[in-house]
């Protein structure tokens, strides 16, 4: 059985019969019974009041309380912290902690997926980096070494930041000297969007610094080699996103076009 009602606790106040996207539940005899048809969301366990209720094949030692009213965040706060947040395109020569990336990645898995699939994949690249770089730019380099007609369209793109490292003051544009990259692998886009967006704000908040590279997702995912290394399974990467202290300061917000908002 998915979901255990301890029927010693259970109260029947009929909560989690009323949340069940699933109608899953109904109370009978004065305690909570489960019927079947469960997407494991969750919303049983947190709505209880006596916390009768849980998921044996879900992580139940990681449930806690609610934050009360009075920890919530603040709005104005919180559009500020978003106003304030930058691409970071340098970084400092530090690697993030162990703590820090914990509770980045803690973010992204408890973001809201859709059908509450859960499906994301987090890979970070850290202590094996310059093992990943080099699958990469060995992998770009092959590629733009082929004739025009052999050459894949996407890796043209790749020519100015492949030459780029031989410049007298060599830049590398897809790594930047990041300390990290983190993938999230999923089926779909928009779960692996929003869980990392909520990953940069728990970054931003730990004094990291994120860049969205669009470029290294899109070559990671080309290049079998590169793909093989992340095990990200048959799970196509979605964002890529590089991380680490930045080595630059931002005093104030930038600039944005107006809002273009529809109220009605």
């Amino acid at each position: 059985m998915l979901i255990e009602i301890e029927e010693e606790r259970c109260i029947g106040c009929g909560r989690c019969v009323a949340d069940c996207v699933g109608t899953n539940l109904l109370v009978e005899n004065g305690i909570a019974r489960v019927k079947g048809r469960c997407i494991l969301c969750g919303h049983c366990v947190a709505i209880c009041l006596t916390a009768a209720v849980s998921i044996p094949s879900l992580d139940m030692a990681d449930v806690e309380p609610a934050a009360p009213a009075s920890e919530t965040l603040d709005a104005v706060a919180l559009l500020r912290a978003i106003k304030s947040r930058r691409s970071v395109r340098d970084y400092r020569p530090r690697p993030v902690g162990r703590d820090e990336l914990e509770l980045v990645l803690q973010a992204g898995r408890y973001t809201a997926t859709a059908k509450n699939a859960q499906g994301c994949r987090f890979v970070v690249v850290q202590d094996a980096l310059d093992e990943f770089k080099g699958l990469v730019w060995d992998g770009i380099d092959d590629l733009l070494a082929l004739p025009p007609s052999d050459k894949p369209r996407w890796a043209k793109l790749y020519k100015p930041f492949s030459r780029g490292r031989f410049a007298d003051e060599p830049v590398d544009f897809l790594f930047r000297n990041a300390p990290a990259v983190v993938f999230v692998a999923a089926e779909r886009a928009d779960d692996a969007g929003l869980a990392a967006q909520n990953m940069e704000l728990v970054a931003s908040s730990l004094g990291l610094g994120v860049l969205y590279n669009g470029y290294l997702c899109r070559a990671a995912e080309e290049l079998p080699a590169a793909k093989a290394f992340l095990e990200a399974e048959d799970k196509p990467l979605q964002v890529c996103m590089l991380l680490g202290y930045p080595a630059v300061s931002f005093p104030r917000t930038a600039p944005r076009l107006p809002g273009d908002f529809v109220v009605k």
